[in-house]
Order: structure tokens, then C-alpha cells, then sequence
């Protein structure tokens, strides 16, 4: 099984581990790490808190602070486990300390930069208008104020190794080589599930200004993917405009399908055919007959895990790229692994 040398740093110096599990997500803002230490030294191996970094192949993973510190003895052995999580956790958990609470003809880059109190950093790649106001609720957290307008704008939040905020709408791009059943797929699992599937979806909301039908009862629709009547509808919460109703409303329909389809493969190594570590929001080519998957896919999360006696392996969980902002990978799947199609949401005045 291939081996990989993971390591962990906190306060600058290495810790020693036995086992340990990586994981980071297209779909989540703080990426996390956890260890089991090889520790026999004195008291505890670190403490809570703590600067900490995680390297793959001594090329950065994860910048942020020890979480979780465990221990545990009897009378002739002692464990100690740790988790790490990203520095970004400050942005989903601590609040925005502002002097006003609001900034005027603002994008979402701009959102991000002026609320970012706690120094976290945050990369846009999105390109948004601007809007009128943007209002924070107090006690509200960075990632929260931002998750509002992403929602609207159809876009995602993640983190980087760099311990940042990444916003994009859109795959980040594309890993080398194949994953083909009976070449490097170790295991492979999958769902379809008619759950999330709905007929159309429906956004509605409502202007700040204006007493006509375009500000008290704007709709958009979105074509979903089940064949029999089952509707959709979501409130938008923040400005109902037909750009933003419409790109929301189309972002949902996709975004619900991609929920009840995923692929689950688990691979040697941490890297793909090019040497690169596995990567979430990034394409992948796959080929597995039995699962009937023939297409481009995009990586929603993924799971590193090594131990000694195992090496290292990863798990990737895989969506239709539409699902996560991406365009038709056109392939030879069978029929349910595909998200909607590119039909424009309609908007309408009621």
C-alpha cells in the first residue's frame, strides 16, 4: 500500500503520530485533521489551542490550531489523540466585532474584506455586483454574513492550506489520470436517491424598495430533475432582485440534485496520476462500468487516512459538477447520475 509522509507541527516542532485522518470539504469553510501521537515523554505531548500546521509531502495542507486534546491511561499504558482545524474556524465561530455593522455599494469581496475582524483572510473568486447595503445581524459570524449572499450568488465556501476563506462558483480545476474499476480503484460505493429530486424550484422574496410586482412578489423557477409533480419553494432572504432570484433558483435545483448522488472511491495513495494531493473542487475523469459511471466528476469532500500498517489511502466523495457550479461533463453515465441541464431559470412579476 503506498505510504506518504504526513506530518504535524505545533509551536514549530514535530509530534510523532501512529495513525491519522484528513479531511476537507468543497462544501465546508474548515478543512480538520486528527492524530493519534506516538508520545512518551513527559505531561502531555502539546496543548489546546496552539499553532499548528499539517504537511503532505512536506507541502502544506492545513494552517491553524490544535482543537482537541485527548488522554487516557491504565497502569501500564497511556494514548494521546489530537485534532487540528483549520484557522478559518474562527470565521464559522467567533463574531464580527465592527464599529457600525454595515457597508454601503458592496460586492462580495468586499463584504469579506471590510467583516473580516479576526484577520482571517478571505479569497474571492467570484465576480458579484455590487449591492446597495449589506447589513450584519449582530453576534453574526464572518462565515455566516457571507454564506447569505453566497446562497444567492450560487457559490461555495472552503478553506485553503494557507488557513483562508476561498469563495468560487465554479470547479477550481481539474486533477490528472483516470479512476477506472480494475485499474486504481480499491473500493468504490455510490447513491441515488430520489430525495432531493423536485420538478421545479421556486424562489421567491421580496425588494427593499418599490411597491410594484417586481419588488412585492418576485418569483424565479428552475427546472429540477423528477418526472411527476413535486415543487420547491425557497425564500431568498436578501435582496430579491432577477438576477439573484434566477441564479439562485437555478443553483438550487442543482445543488438538490447533487445531494441525492454521490460516489464514494477509495484509492492507494494521496495523489493524483500528475503527483498532485487529491484536491476537493477539483474534476476527475471516471470510469466504473458497475456503477454505471462513464463521465467527469467533480470532488465534493475527501478523506486522507494512513497508519502504519495500512499506508496511506483516500476516500473521495464525487458529484455531477453541476452540482457544485460546474458545466455538463457530457459522458456516457447511466440515466440519475446527472444534475439538471442548462436551461435558464425563468423570472416572473406577479
Amino acid at each position: 500500500m503506498a505510504f506518504e509522509t504526513i506530518t504535524l507541527m505545533v509551536g514549530g516542532a514535530p509530534l510523532l503520530h501512529r495513525r491519522c485522518t484528513l479531511s476537507a470539504s468543497a462544501e465546508q469553510a474548515v478543512r480538520q485533521a486528527s492524530f493519534d501521537l506516538a508520545y512518551s515523554g513527559p505531561g502531555l505531548p502539546c496543548r489546546e489551542d496552539a499553532a499548528a500546521t499539517v504537511l503532505v509531502g512536506g507541502a502544506l495542507w492545513l494552517t491553524g490550531y490544535t482543537r482537541d486534546l485527548n488522554w487516557a491511561h491504565d497502569a501500564e499504558t497511556r494514548t494521546y489523540s489530537v485534532s487540528v482545524v483549520s484557522r478559518t474556524v474562527d470565521a464559522t465561530e467567533a463574531s464580527i466585532d465592527h464599529p457600525t455593522g454595515f457597508l454601503e455599494h458592496c460586492d462580495l469581496a468586499a463584504i469579506g474584506k471590510e467583516f473580516d475582524t479576526s484577520n482571517i483572510g478571505v479569497e474571492c473568486m467570484v465576480q458579484a455586483v455590487k449591492k446597495a447595503l449589506h447589513q450584519i445581524i449582530p453576534g453574526e459570524t464572518l462565515f455566516a454574513t457571507l454564506e447569505r449572499e453566497t446562497r444567492a450568488r450560487g457559490a461555495l465556501i472552503s478553506d485553503t492550506p494557507q488557513g483562508k476563506l476561498h469563495i468560487t462558483d465554479k470547479p477550481d480545476g481539474r486533477h490528472a489520470g483516470v479512476l477506472q474499476r480494475g485499474v486504481n480503484i480499491l473500493r468504490a460505493s455510490g447513491t441515488l436517491s430520489g430525495r432531493y429530486n423536485y420538478d421545479k424550484v421556486k424562489v421567491r422574496g421580496q425588494a427593499s424598495f418599490g411597491t410594484r410586482g417586481g419588488a412585492l412578489s418576485p418569483e424565479s423557477e428552475a427546472r429540477g430533475t423528477a418526472d411527476r409533480k413535486r415543487t420547491l419553494i425557497i425564500y431568498h432572504e436578501g435582496e430579491a432582485e432577477s438576477g439573484r432570484l434566477k441564479k439562485r433558483a437555478g443553483w438550487e435545483a442543482k445543488r438538490a440534485a447533487g445531494q441525492g448522488t454521490s460516489a464514494r472511491i477509495t484509492l492507494a495513495g494521496c495523489r493524483d496520476a500528475g503527483g498532485m494531493v487529491w484536491t476537493p473542487n477539483r474534476l476527475v475523469s471516471v470510469v466504473d462500468d458497475w456503477g454505471g459511471l462513464a463521465q467527469d466528476m467533480v470532488i465534493a469532500s475527501l478523506q486522507i487516512e494512513q497508519d502504519a500498517e495500512g499506508g496511506t489511502t483516500t476516500e473521495l466523495t464525487l458529484k455531477d459538477p453541476r452540482a457544485l457550479g460546474g458545466e455538463n461533463p457530457r459522458g456516457d453515465s447511466a440515466p440519475g447520475w446527472g444534475a439538471p441541464g442548462e436551461a435558464e431559470p425563468e423570472y416572473r412579476e406577479d
